[in-house]
């Protein structure tokens, strides 16, 4: 049975979560306390590895106190059933089941699970073939017999079997009270032997065995009991992990002994006893060898261990070829490793801190698992938040791994933990009004807080006040956000086409990312235009969007531009700064990099070049050997720009070519469209 969504109500800040769709990796962002963790600690208890029950005490909603009621259901889980478990649930009810592909469960505060069958397919009664197996030890009337016997023993006993088919169980057990002086009525008379004999043994029989046959299908279990309990086996093991304690590799026994006994341990500590436990060792015994003058013995003991611990990696743990080795010098304990990407046998400690920190969760999941590394859901409450944002990346690469034969279920307020490559994996967590917390998978809809995580894994900074919007413009640079928000404000002053207040320009980090951004977009059914500079790097965007996700998406209101198309220069190599004179935008680099400019001797700067006008400012630069950086003029010309109260103070080429850009852009994204 595979997770396909769920849905938490009345836990903790959640009212009612909504359902939640779930890929085979799905990550939850939000702000920090948002609920991300209550949403996932409700999800754990819907079936643990280890018991934990819901509590209604500490757990029940706040200042819903007459609300409460232990038959409240907390959890509800949509399964996938595989064609395995079809089949098995189909030889339960002997019906065809082929188009049943999905179940519903549900749990509540008293812990109590009801599987929600499809009408009719599973009833509440006790399969035919039970009814008949029971009935069976019904005893055998042998003859001879009187007639009058004869004819009173098949009516009684298909008296007993009409009301077993039927359910009633608790007439079937009075029902001897009727039938057997009846039958003792219609026995023969004393002395005819051997009938009297046969009808008297018969009647001796037959009034035990009834007694027994309503008892065994009292304790029968019905054709649904049977399919709830095979569904509640069948439920994936939930498994939550929220602290990732890293192990450097090195530790003094007998300190960690005595911390342990003080009850002070460590989170080092807690990981390599962990360690310890996986590998066969135990504390104690290692403290006393390291006392002891045998090294020789103990090296043996500590190899065997090693040899212990990789053998488990390398039987549940396909992906990760770790190769662990032990060594102890009296009270001081190393651990070396090595792995597929490094194989280097050096000690764990100098290795660089996300090693660590790898080897460590690998480990600590095997432990929390128990070596269950198929078909569960797997939890994970804020993974790599203290990893340096290189290795948050690496980290989304193993949860990728994981994922291959479980679900695995992430919270997040990383912007690095998030693939945008991926949008159909994000959900957004954020308050609702009323009070409480719900979950969604359109961004249109929820709220600012919500969003924040999203802005920053979009390259946005987190000062800005721009949000995902219905219609957006995605350029691929902040440079082009500058310039782009500057000419459309002057413009509109000056009463020219301007971008309507509505359409948000969300920059990127190059062509590549607007791709991303625009295709996560494209994933929410948002509105988006895509302004891409006319260069190889914007053609193989503008090519991946087109092919890969527009052709996908018929309906989404989504295009892509090409800025040299837009102002009349298709064929040739244009970015933003190619909005602007060569001579005007010389004279604000030349303000820019003045004193560079003097200290090299330089009075007039020629660019070098048939290509856009930033690279050929570039070249021009770097043969003075001066470093240029064309975010500092961007400033320049976004702070000019913002001064000017006309579009006449524009030079002439400038206000045409943003007048043509607008245009063109309005032809998408029309002011009429505006919302108040």
């Amino acid at each position: 049975m595979k997770l396909k969504a769920f849905r938490v109500q009345m836990y903790r800040c959640i009212l009612d979560s909504g359902w939640v769709e779930v890929a085979p990796l799905t990550v939850v962002v939000g702000k920090n306390e948002s609920g991300k963790t209550t949403l996932l600690r409700a999800l754990h208890k819907f079936n643990p590895y280890r018991p934990d029950p819901y509590v209604m005490d500490s757990e029940w909603p706040r200042g819903h106190r007459r609300e409460r009621n232990d038959a409240q259901v907390v959890c509800s889980a949509k399964f996938e059933l595989s064609a395995e478990e079809r089949a098995e649930l189909g030889k339960i009810t002997d019906q065809a089941i082929d188009t049943v592909s999905e179940l519903e469960v549900t749990k509540d505060y008293a812990g109590r699970f009801e599987v929600l069958f499809p009408p009719t397919l599973f009833p509440d009664k006790l399969h035919p073939n039970d009814v008949d197996r029971a009935l069976s030890a019904l005893p055998v009337l042998e003859d001879p017999v009187s007639d009058g016997f004869r004819n009173k023993t098949r009516e009684f006993s298909d008296e007993a079997r009409r009301l077993a088919h039927e359910g009633r169980f608790s007439d079937l057990q009075q029902l001897s009270a009727t039938q057997i002086p009846l039958l003792q009525q219609s026995m023969s008379p004393e002395g005819q032997n051997p009938h009297r004999q046969h009808e008297q043994e018969y009647l001796t029989q037959y009034q035990a065995k009834l007694q027994e046959v309503a008892n065994t299908l009292s304790g029968t279990p019905s054709i649904q009991k049977k399919a709830h309990e095979y569904v509640i086996k069948r439920l994936p093991t939930f498994i939550y992990m929220s602290d990732y304690r890293s192990f450097t590799g090195s530790a003094q026994l007998d300190q960690v002994k005595q911390r342990k006994d003080r009850n002070q341990l460590t989170e080092e500590d807690k990981t390599l006893l962990t360690i310890m436990e996986l590998s066969g060792l135990d504390l104690e015994s290692e403290v006393t060898k390291g006392n002891q003058p045998d090294r020789e013995q103990r090296q043996y003991d500590l190899d065997d261990a090693s040899a212990t611990l990789t053998r488990e990696i390398a039987d549940r743990w396909k992906q990760r070829r770790y190769e662990v080795q032990f060594r102890a010098d009296g009270q001081l304990f190393y651990t070396f490793v090595k792995d597929q990407h490094d194989p280097s046998l050096i000690r764990l400690e100098e290795r660089s801190k996300g090693f660590q920190w790898f080897f460590s969760f690998d480990l600590m999941f095997m432990y929390e698992s128990k070596g269950t590394f198929k078909g569960c859901v797997i939890l994970l409450d804020e993974p790599g938040l203290h990893l340096h944002p290189d290795a948050q990346k690496d980290l989304l690469l193993r949860l990728e791994e994981y994922a291959k034969e479980n679900t695995l279920i992430y919270t997040t307020h990383l912007p690095f933990m998030i693939d945008l490559r991926k949008p159909e994996r994000i959900r957004v967590l954020s308050e609702v009004p009323g009070g409480g917390v719900a979950v969604t998978d359109d961004l249109t809809q929820s709220q600012p807080e919500g969003k924040f995580v999203l802005q920053a894994a979009l390259g946005m900074s987190g000062s800005t006040s721009y949000l995902l919007a219905d219609r957006n413009l995605v350029v691929e640079g902040v440079d082009d956000f500058w310039i782009l928000s500057e000419l459309s404000g002057l413009l509109k002053r000056s009463g020219d086409p301007y971008l309507p207040d509505d359409v948000r320009i969300t920059p990127a980090g190059g062509a590549a990312e607007a791709g991303y951004i625009a295709t996560f977009m494209i994933g929410q059914r948002l509105k988006v235009v895509v302004l891409l500079d006319s260069d190889r790097a914007g053609d193989d965007a503008r090519d991946k969007l087109v092919k890969q996700w527009l052709t996908r998406y018929h309906s989404s209101p989504a295009h892509v531009l090409s800025l040299g198309s837009c102002i009349g220069k298709s064929g040739e190599k244009v970015s933003i700064e190619d909005l602007f004179p060569q001579d005007w935008y010389v004279e604000r680099v030349k303000r820019v990099y003045a004193k560079q400019l003097t200290a090299a001797g330089v009075q007039d700067l020629d660019p070098v070049g048939d290509d856009q006008l930033w690279k050929r400012v570039k070249r021009a630069l770097e043969s003075h050997g001066i470093k240029f950086n064309k975010g500092s003029v961007a400033k320049v010309i976004r702070s000019d720009l913002a001064s000017m109260k006309d579009a006449q103070e524009l030079p002439s080429c400038t206000r045409e070519k943003a007048i043509a850009l607008f245009e063109k852009i309005l032809e998408i994204v029309p002011i009429e469209e505006a919302r108040p």
